[in-house]
C-alpha cells in the first residue's frame, strides 16, 4: 500500500493511503476522478485504489462522504480524517493539546472497531464520538449517534443538544479521556454468580459430599449450598447459579466461595498416598452404608471478589480454590482461620478445587431469557439467604433456613469419655407423623425426609453451623415443629448398632398468636428419652413441654418430666432460624390486617388498622402484594357505620386510606425507590378490585374538604396529594377493570364521582395559607398522574378543571411550584391532544407573560419585601442576613423560559395534530413579552461587564425562543400580531419592529451562540432573514 505521488505538471492527481475519492471515467489501467478532501481532479492508476460502497449524508447544503460502513462507523471515520488534519497542525506548532487529540483518536479507533463488529452497545453509540473544541465546528447528534438536521428541528432542542455535548467535551477536556464505563440505569440491580466445578483433586477413598457456597468477609454464609456427591462421573459439568444479589454485596470488600468437604465412611479414615481426581481414573471405592456417618474432612476457600467486578465484567474466570485439612477444630473453625489468614500448617494447595466463575447481571428470570445457556440441563439454582432488594408480585417464595449451631451434652449411659454425637433433624406434624420430602441438604439433590449432622469425635460440646432449608407449604407450615434428635455413633459397628435416640430438642415453627417463629437463635431444652420409648411416641410427647429454655417454668432445673421424656437442666441445644416467606409473617400487626375477617367479626378491625401504621417499613415491603389486597378487599366488602358518604376519623375507608398512604410513601422514599417498579407491576397485572375506585374517590373528596380540620387532617391531606399519582393509577385500573366487564352504564356515574374529586382540587387551591404545603405538593405530583387520568376521562375536560385549579391560585403564590406544573404538563401526553392543548396553552401563555415583567418591578418587589423582612427580623430578634431570599426571580425566570422551549419544540412537531392557531395564539400573547426579556437580559449583561455572551446559558435558550416563534409564524399570522398590538396599543407594531431590529443589531456586535456552534449560528442568520423579509 503506497501514496500516490503526481510529477510536478501532470495531469496526474496526488493521495494519500486511506484518502476518499470520487470515479467519475476510467480506461482499461486509469480512473479520473476528484478527492473529496482536496477537491481536486486529475488521473491515477487503478492499481492504487479499491472500489467500495460509500455512505453519502447530505445536511443542507454539506455532503459528507465515507467508505467506513454506516452509522456510527461512518461517523467516525469522517470525524477521524476531519482530525488528521487539526493533528498534523497540532504538531508543526508543537501544540501541547496534540497528546490529548492522539489519545482521543486512538479511543475514537477502539470504538470504530467495535461498532464495525457489532460488539458496541448502544449506549456506547448514544457517547460517541465527541469532537474537540479545536477551532472546528461541533456537529451534533441524536440518541442514537445520526447527524441532526437543523431544519427538522426545534431552535430550542437544537441549542439543549450543543449544550449538552459541549458539556461533555468540556468535561473531558479536564482529564484524558477514557473509555466510559456502562451508564446505570435507575433502580436497583441484581446480579447473578455462575460457577462451573471442572475438577476436585484430594487424597481420599471414600465417598464424599462437597457443599458449595458464598460467604461473607466475617464468614458469615450468603447463600444456599450446591451439593456435590464426589466422586462422580459428571461433577466436571457440574453447574451452579448463586441468585438475588443486590449491589451492596457484589460491591462488598470480599465474597468468599467456600466448599466444606464431608467424608462418608467409618470414624476413621483409611490411610492412603494417591491422590485422586474427580476426572481421572480412580479405584474402585466402597458405597456408603446405612451405618455410614458424615465426618469432617476439610474445607477449600478463596476469596473471589476481584472475578465478580461490576465496575471491570469480565468473561469466565478459572481459579483453583486451596484445600485445608481438617485436622482437631470444627470446620467452622478452620474456616474462620482460613479467612483470618492464620497460619495453617497443614495447607494442601496442590489439592484443592478447580473452577471458573462469572458475574451476569439480572435475576433468575433474566439470565433464562438472556443467558439461557447458564440455566440450561443439570444448572443447579443456589439462592441468597434472605430477600433479593426487589420482591416482584409473583415470587411466592416460602423457605426456612435452620442453622444447628452447637450443643452441650452431659456424659451419660455409664460413659467416662465424652460422645461422638449425631444430630438428626427431621419435620413432624402434632402427631408425631414425618412430613417426607420436606429439608433441602443442597442445591442439586432432591428433597429429603431428614438432616444427618456431621459427627465430631469425642465431643460433647459439638459447633456444628450447618444449614439446611425447610420447604412446606402455609398449611403444612401452621401444624409443624422441628424435632432434634441425638445419637452416640461408635467406633465398633456392633454397638453402633444398638445405639439408640438419647436425646431430643424441638422449635415450634408458629407461635400461638399465629405468626411464624422469630429469626433469632433458639436455646432449646434437652429431654432424655427413656430406653424403652418408641421415638414417633417421643416426638409426639415433646409438644406438651416447653421448647427454649426461657419457656421452662420456675423450678424446672429439679426436675420436668411427661411420658418418656425428662428434661437434662444442664444439656442445651443451639438452632438459628431465618424466615424467607412472602407468604408467613413474624409480626402480629401484619397478620391482624391479612386475617382481617376474623377480626371484623371480634370488632377489633379498626385497632388492626391502627395497628399496621406503626410496623417497621422493611417488614411492610416484605408483604407488599397481600397487604394491598387486604386493604383493597376491606375498602369493598366491609360496611361503614354510616351511610352517604358522612366519613370520621375513624371510619374504616379513611382508615384503610391511611394505611394505603403508608404503603406508597414508603415505597416513595429514596431508600426503597426500586420497589416503584413493584408497586406498579402490581397496579397493572395483579390489582384485580373493580369496584374500588367508587370507595377510593368518595374518602379522598372527605379528605380534601376535611382541611379545615385541624393539623391531624392537614397532615392527612399531605400525604394524599403526597401520593395522588399512585392512588388515581389505582382509580384508573379499577374503572378499566369494570369497564372491561361491559358495565357501560357506570361511565357517566364515573365521570360524576371524578368531577367531585376533581372540583375538591380546585377548591382547595382556594384555601388559605394554612394549606400551603397541601397545595404545594398537588401543583408537584398532580401533573404526573394526568397520563394516567386521561385513559378513562375525556381529556378537554380535564384540561378545563386543570385550568380553573391553576386559576384559583392566585398568581403570586407557589410561582415555582406552578411553573414545574405547567412545564410537566407541556411534557406529557395531555398537550399532545388540540382540544387540551387549546384550553391549556392561552394559561400558560397569560402565566408566564405575568411572571416574565419588566426586572425593574421585580427590583422594586424585591425591595419592598425585604423591608418587610428586615423589620419582621428586628421584631423577632433575628438576624436578617441569615434570612431566605422569597423572591427566587431567576429560578422562575429560566423555568418560564424553559416551558415556552418545550411549547415551542412541541409545536414543531408533526404528530400533535393542528398547531396554526396554537403559534398564532403564543405569538400573539408572548412575542413583545420575550422579546422585551431578551432585549433587556442582553442590556443587563453588557452593564454588567459580562464580555462574552457566549457564556450565558439563560440568555441563549430565550434567544432561541424568540427564534422558534418567529421562524413558526406564517406571514399571515404576523400580521394577525401586528394588527393585536395596534388594537391593544397605538404604535404597537412599530415598536415591535424597532425593538426586533435592535435586538438583531446587538446579537450579530455580541454573539450569543458559541463561535463554534455553526449550526446555531447558520439557523439564527435563516431565521433573521426570514423575518426581514
Amino acid at each position: 500500500i503506497y501514496n500516490f505521488t503526481a510529477k510536478p505538471g501532470s495531469l496526474h492527481l496526488s493521495f494519500d493511503v486511506g484518502e476518499l475519492l470520487h470515479l467519475e471515467r476510467e480506461t482499461e489501467s486509469w480512473y479520473w476522478g476528484k478527492s473529496l478532501k482536496k477537491d481536486v481532479s486529475g488521473a491515477f492508476p487503478k492499481s492504487y485504489v479499491q472500489i467500495r460502497d460509500c455512505v453519502v449524508d447530505k445536511c443542507g447544503g454539506t455532503v459528507v462522504a465515507s467508505a467506513g460502513g454506516i452509522g456510527v462507523v461512518h461517523d467516525i471515520a469522517v470525524t477521524l480524517r476531519e482530525w488528521l488534519e487539526h493533528c498534523k497542525k497540532l504538531y508543526i506548532n508543537n501544540d501541547e493539546r496534540l497528546k490529548f487529540m492522539e489519545v482521543s483518536m486512538r479511543a475514537l479507533l477502539e470504538l470504530r472497531a467495535q461498532a464495525a463488529s457489532g460488539a458496541l452497545p448502544q449506549i456506547r453509540c448514544e457517547k460517541s464520538p465527541e469532537p474537540l473544541t479545536l477551532g472546528m465546528e461541533l456537529a451534533v447528534r441524536t440518541a442514537n449517534g445520526q447527524l441532526v438536521d437543523p431544519l427538522k428541528i426545534s431552535t430550542y432542542k437544537l441549542n439543549a443538544l450543543h449544550d449538552d455535548a459541549n458539556a461533555r467535551i468540556e468535561k473531558n477536556m479536564e482529564t484524558t479521556p477514557v473509555s466510559p464505563p456502562p451508564a446505570t440505569p435507575p433502580g436497583a440491580r441484581t446480579y447473578t454468580i455462575a460457577v462451573r466445578v471442572h475438577n476436585f483433586v484430594c487424597r481420599m477413598n471414600e465417598p464424599a459430599e462437597i457443599a458449595l457456597a458464598l460467604h461473607d468477609a466475617s464468614g458469615a454464609k450468603l447463600t444456599e449450598h450446591l451439593l456435590l456427591r464426589w466422586p462422580t462421573n459428571h461433577i466436571s459439568t457440574a453447574l451452579v447459579v448463586f441468585t438475588d444479589f443486590g449491589g451492596d454485596i457484589i460491591k462488598s470488600e470480599k465474597i468468599y466461595l467456600v466448599s466444606n468437604i464431608v467424608r462418608i465412611g467409618n470414624m476413621d479414615a483409611q490411610n492412603i498416598d494417591n491422590r485422586r481426581s474427580s476426572v481421572a481414573q480412580t479405584p474402585p471405592v466402597v458405597s456408603p452404608s446405612a451405618r455410614s456417618m458424615r465426618r469432617p474432612f476439610g474445607v477449600a476457600c478463596a476469596d473471589i471478589k476481584r472475578f465478580v467486578n461490576i465496575d471491570c465484567p469480565s468473561p469466565d474466570k478459572h481459579i483453583q480454590v486451596p484445600f485445608y485439612a481438617y485436622e482437631k477444630e470444627n470446620l467452622d473453625c478452620l474456616l474462620k482461620k482460613i479467612i483470618a489468614n492464620r497460619d495453617i500448617k497443614d495447607a494442601k494447595h496442590s489439592q484443592g478445587l478447580w473452577v471458573s466463575v462469572r458475574l451476569v447481571e439480572g435475576d433468575l428470570k433474566q439470565i433464562r431469557e438472556e443467558n439461557p445457556h447458564l440455566v440450561v440441563g443439570n444448572t443447579a439454582v443456589a439462592r441468597k439467604m434472605g430477600f433479593p432488594e426487589v420482591i416482584m408480585p409473583g415470587d411466592a417464595r416460602n423457605d426456612l433456613y435452620v442453622t444447628v449451631c452447637g450443643g452441650s451434652f452431659s456424659k451419660g449411659g455409664g460413659k467416662s469419655s465424652e460422645r461422638n454425637i449425631e444430630l438428626i433433624a427431621k419435620v413432624v406434624d402434632k402427631h408425631g407423623q414425618t412430613f417426607p420430602g420436606v429439608i433441602s441438604v443442597g442445591a442439586g439433590v432432591p428433597l429429603v425426609n431428614e438432616y444427618t449432622s456431621v459427627v465430631y469425635y469425642h465431643d460433647d460440646r459439638p459447633r456444628w453451623q450447618e444449614t439446611f432449608k425447610v420447604c412446606l407449604n402455609i398449611e403444612e407450615f401452621k401444624e409443624a415443629h422441628l424435632v432434634f434428635l441425638c445419637r452416640h455413633r461408635s467406633s465398633n459397628e456392633a454397638k453402633d448398632r444398638a445405639e439408640r435416640h438419647f436425646a431430643l430438642s424441638y422449635l415450634r415453627l408458629m407461635q400461638r398468636e399465629g405468626t411464624t417463629t422469630p429469626d433469632t437463635q433458639h436455646n432449646l431444652c434437652v429431654y432424655k428419652i427413656d430406653k424403652r420409648a418408641n421415638q414417633s411416641e417421643a416426638e409426639e410427647t415433646c409438644l406438651g413441654l416447653p421448647s427454649r429454655r426461657d419457656e421452662l417454668p420456675a423450678g424446672a432445673e429439679h426436675g420436668l418430666a411427661r411420658g418418656v421424656l425428662q428434661l437434662v437442666p444442664r444439656d442445651s441445644l443451639a438452632v438459628s432460624t431465618k424466615l424467607c416467606s412472602t407468604k408467613l409473617t413474624q409480626r402480629e400487626e401484619i397478620l391482624g390486617v391479612l386475617k382481617w375477617n376474623t377480626h371484623y367479626a371480634e370488632g377489633t378491625l379498626r385497632n388492626a388498622l391502627m395497628q399496621l401504621l406503626v410496623v417497621p417499613s422493611e417488614e411492610l415491603v416484605k408483604f407488599l402484594q397481600d397487604i394491598l389486597d387486604a386493604l383493597f378487599s376491606i375498602l369493598t366488602q366491609v360496611q361503614e357505620d354510616h351511610e352517604d358518604d358522612v366519613y370520621t376519623d375513624n371510619s374504616y375507608g379513611v382508615l384503610v386510606l391511611e394505611c394505603l398512604l403508608r404503603v406508597i410513601s414508603i415505597v416513595a422514599d429514596h431508600k426503597y425507590q426500586h420497589f416503584q417498579p413493584v408497586l406498579h407491576v402490581y397496579i397493572d397485572d395483579s390489582f384485580c378490585d373493580a369496584l374500588a375506585y367508587e370507595k377510593l374517590i368518595s374518602v379522598m373528596v372527605w379528605v380534601i374538604s376535611a382541611a379545615n380540620a385541624g393539623d391531624a387532617a392537614l397532615k392527612r391531606l399531605l400525604m394524599c396529594m403526597k401520593c395522588i399519582e399512585s392512588l388515581i393509577r389505582l382509580i384508573v385500573r379499577s374503572r378499566q377493570l369494570r369497564s372491561a366487564l361491559g358495565d357501560r352504564a357506570s361511565d357517566s356515574e364515573f365521570c360524576l364521582l371524578f368531577e367531585a374529586l376533581l372540583k375538591q382540587l380546585v377548591w382547595l387551591m382556594r384555601c388559605g395559607d394554612h394549606a400551603l404545603t397541601c397545595q404545594g405538593s398537588a401543583l408537584k405530583y398532580l401533573p404526573h398522574a394526568v397520563p394516567h387520568i386521561i385513559k378513562v376521562y375525556p381529556d378537554t375536560e380535564l384540561s378545563a378543571y386543570i385550568v380553573r385549579a391553576l386559576e384559583a391560585l392566585p398568581l403570586g403564590r407557589l410561582s415555582k411550584q406552578r411553573m414545574l406544573a405547567l412545564l410537566e404538563l407541556v411534557r406529557g401526553p395531555l398537550c399532545s391532544q388540540p382540544s387540551a392543548r387549546a384550553l391549556l396553552l392561552p394559561h400558560l401563555a397569560a402565566t408566564t407573560r405575568a411572571l416574565l415583567r419588566d426586572k425593574a418591578e421585580w427590583d422594586r418587589e424585591a425591595a419592598h419585601k425585604s423591608r418587610s423582612v428586615g423589620k419582621a427580623a428586628r421584631l423577632l430578634g433575628a438576624d436578617t442576613a441569615k434570612l431566605p431570599d422569597h423572591t427566587h426571580h431567576q429560578q422562575i425566570v429560566e423555568l418560564c423560559v424553559e416551558t415556552l422551549g418545550e411549547v415551542m419544540s412541541l409545536l414543531a412537531r408533526d404528530d400533535v395534530g393542528p398547531v396554526e392557531a396554537d403559534r398564532g395564539e403564543l405569538a400573539r400573547r408572548l412575542l413583545p413579552t420575550v422579546l422585551k426579556t431578551a432585549a433587556t437580559m442582553l442590556r443587563d449583561r453588557k452593564t454588567e461587564g459580562q464580555t462574552n455572551s457566549a457564556e450565558d446559558a439563560l440568555l441563549r435558550r430565550i434567544l432561541s425562543v424568540l427564534l422558534d416563534m418567529v421562524r413558526q409564524m406564517s406571514e399571515n399570522q404576523y400580521s394577525m400580531v401586528v394588527r393585536a398590538l395596534e388594537a391593544e396599543n397605538a404604535g404597537g407594531s412599530g415598536s415591535l419592529v424597532a425593538d426586533a431590529l435592535s435586538l438583531f443589531l446587538a446579537i450579530l456586535q455580541r454573539p450569543v451562540f458559541r463561535p463554534h456552534w455553526a449550526d446555531m449560528l447558520h439557523l439564527q442568520h435563516y431565521v433573521m432573514l426570514h423575518a426581514l423579509r
